[in-house]
């Protein structure tokens, strides 16, 4: 994705195969994503076409946290994975105190709103 940019046209004059990296970036796309539904299979041993359903929030929650922001732009890794830790921890601390279920899908709407609020503030201070 960073390879190709914004401009297509402006890659395709550099020497980028805009058309193959976007296939090969899709496929690999693809097999990772087959390959997170195979470990989570294994980890329940069963199968269900559900199985996903309940993590979408905590993954936009460690995305959004990260620093990737809703209106485009650049996020990082490190800042993903440093949010996935701290997204952990917290999930860790709701459950040691004996919250469940609303709450925890409250906290990290919670944490989404904060951390898309805190972007747009700073979006518009900084320019």
């Amino acid at each position: 994705v960073y390879l190709i940019g914004d401009n297509e046209q402006s890659a395709r004059l550099m020497g980028v195969r805009v058309e193959r990296t976007r296939i090969l970036l899709f496929a690999f796309v693809g097999v990772a994503a087959a390959f997170a539904g195979i470990v989570a299979s294994l980890h329940v041993v069963n199968f269900f076409t559900t199985l996903g359903e309940g993590h979408l929030l905590t993954t936009l929650a460690s995305i959004f946290l990260g620093g990737t922001s809703v209106f485009g732009g650049v996020g990082t890794v490190i800042g993903t994975f440093i949010a996935t830790f701290i997204i952990g921890s917290i999930n860790a601390g709701i459950v040691a105190i004996g919250l469940t279920g609303f709450w925890t899908q409250l906290i990290y709407g919670l944490i989404i709103t904060v951390s898309v609020a805190m972007h747009t503030l700073l979006r518009k201070r900084l320019g």
